[in-house]
């Protein structure tokens, strides 16, 4: 038997809604106050770029997708900055290596929901494009995140050998070795699932790829951290990789509450 999909009452999405709005209204009015003023920047705008995806998922699942978008592009806006901090010498703000916060492969991934999410398919790419290959000093040793904006980026950039071979490696991994249980790893599995059907407009790949993500955040929604949340009921890679896939000339594989239709592009917005 399908288990129903866990969905949150009007009350519970009114109540989130107005409890991300007091979150934003706080942190600007401490930063109008100066409290930030001695922060280091990559913390502040990782902070801020949280926030407001937070908000627009909330608007999101209120079905105000105007409001939506408009916050999900501050969002990727902010998240940009400590990428552009790390990465990108003609950057003002450029420090490199001091970096403390923000620059590591998840953040990028993040900016690149909250962009694909807002219709902002450049900032997307400029993020994936900003992520230098091999190991950055002071991030983790590169996993299977990091393989993923790695094929974004190579997809980015048209190649799609490269793109693939990002992919495959990691799903070869996974399916010589899956995880007994949800983790980091099965998550990513199902993302490079989905990136390699579009990769290869492979649309049984791509539609596989999105509801094995699908499933994981149904799972989480009823017994993960972020259950009973926004946050935990919004599929926010599923969201991503459907706008890119649509962007590459494929079909939305699934209709899912978890994927709100009014951030899905249209054929306009694709061509």
């Amino acid at each position: 038997m399908t288990k129903k999909i866990p969905q949150l009452s009007a009350e519970q999405l009114a109540s989130e809604l107005e409890i991300d709005l007091e979150t934003i209204a706080r942190a600007k009015a401490l930063d109008e106050a100066g409290f930030y003023q001695d922060s280091k920047k990559e913390g502040y705008y990782w902070g801020r770029g949280f926030d407001y995806a937070s908000l627009a998922m909330s608007y999101a699942l209120n079905q105000k997708f105007d409001e939506a978008k408009a916050d999900f592009k501050k969002a990727a806006e902010y998240q940009l900055r400590p990428l552009k901090m790390a990465f990108d010498p003609t950057d003002p703000e450029f420090i490199g290596e001091k970096v403390s916060r923000g620059n590591q492969a998840i953040n990028v991934v993040s900016c690149f929901n909250c962009a694909m999410a807002a219709g902002e398919l450049a900032i997307a790419k400029e993020a994936c494009l900003l992520y230098p290959e091999g190991h950055f000093p002071g991030n983790p040793k590169p996993n299977t995140t990091d393989d993923f904006v790695h094929a974004l980026k190579a997809w980015f950039n048209g190649d799609h050998d490269k793109a693939s071979a990002h992919c495959q490696k990691r799903l070869d991994e996974y399916t010589a070795k899956p995880s007994k249980k949800i983790s980091g790893c099965s998550n990513y599995f199902t993302l490079h699932l989905a990136l390699w059907g579009i990769i290869h407009t492979d649309a049984l790949s791509f539609e596989d790829g999105i509801k094995r993500n699908l499933a994981i955040w149904h799972h989480d929604a009823r017994y993960g951290e972020e259950s009973g949340t926004a946050r935990g009921h919004y599929a926010e890679f599923a969201v991503a990789l459907t706008n890119l896939g649509i962007h590459a000339g494929m079909e939305q594989p699934v209709i899912d509450p978890f994927i709100p239709q009014g951030l899905v592009w249209s054929k306009s917005v694709r061509d």
